[in-house]
């Protein structure tokens, strides 16, 4: 049976790049999502048994998705940084101590 390590087992520069890969990945999920899930909608919506409004709602769609994966985006990428902040001034403050 394989071992799994927790994250507080491994060293802090392979943490800190398990973290970047995981906020990377939670990223590229989001947007995906929020760009497939609108189109998608919107060309249903298009479909000639339904509204037959050629491209209008899947263009509705893309501007809906895109802003909001611009939004979530920003959100992410905001709490990100506020926390690598934290960490880093963490850090000082650890480094100060031990002098």
């Amino acid at each position: 049976m394989p071992v799994i390590k927790k994250d507080s087992d491994l060293k802090p520069d392979k943490r800190q790049l398990l973290r970047g890969l995981r906020f990377l990945s939670i990223v590229g999920l989001y947007v995906s999502l929020s760009l497939v899930v609108p189109i998608l909608f919107g060309k249903w919506l298009d479909a000639p048994e339904r509204l037959n409004s050629g491209l209008l709602c899947t263009l509705i769609g893309l501007l809906v998705g895109t802003s909001a994966a611009g939004y979530g985006l920003y959100r992410m990428l905001r709490q990100f940084i506020d926390e690598q902040k934290k960490m880093d001034a963490k850090k000082e403050l650890d480094k100060g101590a031990g002098q």
